[in-house]
């Protein structure tokens, strides 16, 4: 049977089998149609009813499309300004964000429509798969008789409980003198600090937990770290006992004790500066500029997921989130457990600054500090003269806190 001819029969057959109510008699109908068609029994069942075309057309069938190439495009340009976050961040940023942009309000409100799922969906083409796993940098223990070592998992009711680590910008050769990040994150907020030291020795590590701690808008109660060598020793321990600051330490060769600030080592780090050497100790200052501000936008305008259970059943293990992600600051302000003026510098904070210029400050200096070290590397190899002076008149982002600014100062300020 020709196509046409197919088509005229199945329409006529369409009106008896609409006519049929008795089972018996639709079914010898059925089996006339699935003879004379070839069409197989249960698509026989969907043509006859109407619920299936005989032939296909070049229109697209369900429902038309609700978020045009507009609205998935300025979506994928906000993705990529913060940070390349998951859905269900990015649904929770997007109210926070949108209110510094200047977009039609058609758009956004298209924009604040999209579900979680949806913006994974939209976002899936532009995604691209990194790195699942990453080794810790690992170091020999040095006085750890007086640290004792904490394996539980966290319970926490205040601000000030962090994790502290160190990162390695040593591109694979762990040999000579290079750069290290010093992590630190706030376990009940959330809230991380970034501060680039030299060499990782004991002096220049203690001087960035002093530059960390000014940053923090509270006061830190406790500081749990690995193995390493820089974190155990008498200057450090020294430091934190005479402040009455407690310190523990994780279990050797057990980096899932201090899984909070890993996290933080790929997310604030590695997705900022890569994996690339940083052997140069001029980029020390620039560094320490760009992290400030960095770090400031993280905690203001990037949500994090809060997981509020955790249980075990067999083999699996069940987590729950909190419904509406939060940033660090909204977090650390609705904990009540730091004094009014941290609050309000928050609150300044949130009020004085754009994500936007903020974002566009940070990739500037990114951009000077990788001009830097092509300088810096071209003139140890001898191809051309260094002109360090040039990028020390860069000007950063008029955003970025001072450095050597103490956070009640800021507070007098803002206040």
């Amino acid at each position: 049977m020709s196509q046409s001819t197919t088509r005229e029969y199945t329409e006529k057959m369409r009106g008896r089998y609409a006519r049929m109510t008795g089972k018996t008699a639709r079914s010898r109908l059925l089996d006339e149609y699935v003879v004379v068609t070839g069409f197989e029994r249960k698509y026989a069942i969907k043509v006859l009813g109407g619920s299936r075309r005989v032939s296909g057309t070049n229109r697209r069938r369900g429902a038309p499309k609700r978020y045009d190439g507009e609205v998935v495009g300025r979506l994928r340009e906000l993705w990529l300004v913060m940070e390349q976050p998951c859905g269900k961040r990015m649904k929770d940023m997007l109210p926070l964000w949108l209110g510094h942009c200047a977009d039609k309000p058609g758009l956004k409100k298209r924009l604040l429509s999209m579900g979680a799922a949806t913006i994974d969906r939209c976002l899936a083409a532009s995604k691209v798969a990194g790195p699942k796993k990453r080794l810790p940098p690992r170091s020999d223990a040095a006085i750890k008789a007086l640290v004792e070592i904490r394996a539980g998992s966290w319970e926490v009711g205040e601000a000030g409980w962090t994790e502290v680590d160190t990162v390695a910008h040593c591109g694979g050769d762990m040999g000579g003198s290079f750069i290290w990040s010093l992590t630190s994150v706030e376990i009940l907020s959330g809230w991380t600090e970034v501060r680039a030291i030299w060499n990782r020795g004991q002096h220049a590590t203690l001087e960035g937990m002093k530059a960390i701690e000014a940053a923090q808008p509270f006061d830190l109660k406790g500081v749990d770290s690995d193995n390493g060598g820089e974190f155990l020793n008498h200057h450090l321990h020294g430091w934190l006992k005479g402040r009455g600051i407690k310190q523990t330490r994780s279990r050797p060769y057990r980096k899932n004790d201090q899984a909070h600030v890993e996290q933080k080592n790929h997310t604030h780090v590695r997705q900022l500066l890569g994996h690339d050497r940083l052997g140069h100790e001029e980029l020390v200052d620039p560094l320490n500029e760009l992290l400030s501000l960095w770090c400031l936008w993280k905690n203001l305008y990037s949500v994090t997921m809060e997981q509020v259970s955790k249980r075990r059943e067999g083999s699996k293990e069940i987590r729950r989130h909190a419904k509406k992600s939060r940033t660090p600051a909204e977090r650390l302000v609705s904990c009540g457990k730091i004094a009014l003026e941290r609050k309000i510098w928050l609150a300044a904070q949130r009020r004085m600054n754009n994500p936007f210029e903020m974002k566009a400050g940070i990739e500037r200096m990114l951009a000077a500090i990788w001009e830097l070290k092509e300088r810096l590397d071209g003139e140890e190899d001898g191809c051309f003269p260094l002109r360090v002076p040039g990028f020390l008149r860069y000007a950063p982002s008029p955003l970025a806190p001072a450095r050597g600014s103490t956070l009640n100062q800021a507070a007098t300020v803002s206040a």
